[in-house]
């Protein structure tokens, strides 16, 4: 039996892996409002909770800031949207050892990456005071 093809672009839509919006690119914990901003949020591993990550410009931005949460939450063996450009692993406390963040925290840090031009090393810029993280060249990140 043979299905009668739909148009395509209702099937582009609702195809798996398209957001709908033409460009065929899809976001893990990404999605659009409805008035054209792009919005980012993270699930709390083993729990209902959500962390609310902000609202964007572009899914790109909220992409970045969905990797710099669930990398805060998850370490290096999160499932990024950007793998080939992992965020800085910020949960190292002032004594080498890994933190948990709280979810004000993990904001934070999510809309800092998000909102960098060209991510590097002054991602970082501004943490150690606020956080508690080790500064720049103290053996720390």
């Amino acid at each position: 039996m043979v299905k009668p093809s739909s148009s395509s672009t209702a099937s582009e839509a609702n195809k798996p892996g398209t957001n709908g919006n033409g460009n065929g690119r899809c976001y893990k914990g990404v999605r659009m409002r409805k008035w054209g901003k792009w919005v980012a949020e993270v699930r709390v591993p083993h729990s209902r909770d959500r962390v609310w990550l902000g609202s964007y410009d572009t899914q790109e931005k909220a992409a970045r800031a969905y990797d710099a949460a669930v990398f805060c939450m998850r370490g290096p063996t999160a499932k990024l949207n950007f793998p080939e450009a992992p965020p800085p692993d910020v949960r190292l406390a002032a004594g080498g050892e890994h933190r948990h963040l709280t979810p004000l925290e993990i904001q934070a840090v999510a809309s800092r990456y998000a909102n960098e031009r060209d991510v590097g090393s002054e991602y970082l810029d501004g943490f150690p005071a606020e956080f508690g993280f080790p500064a720049e060249g103290s053996g720390g990140v």
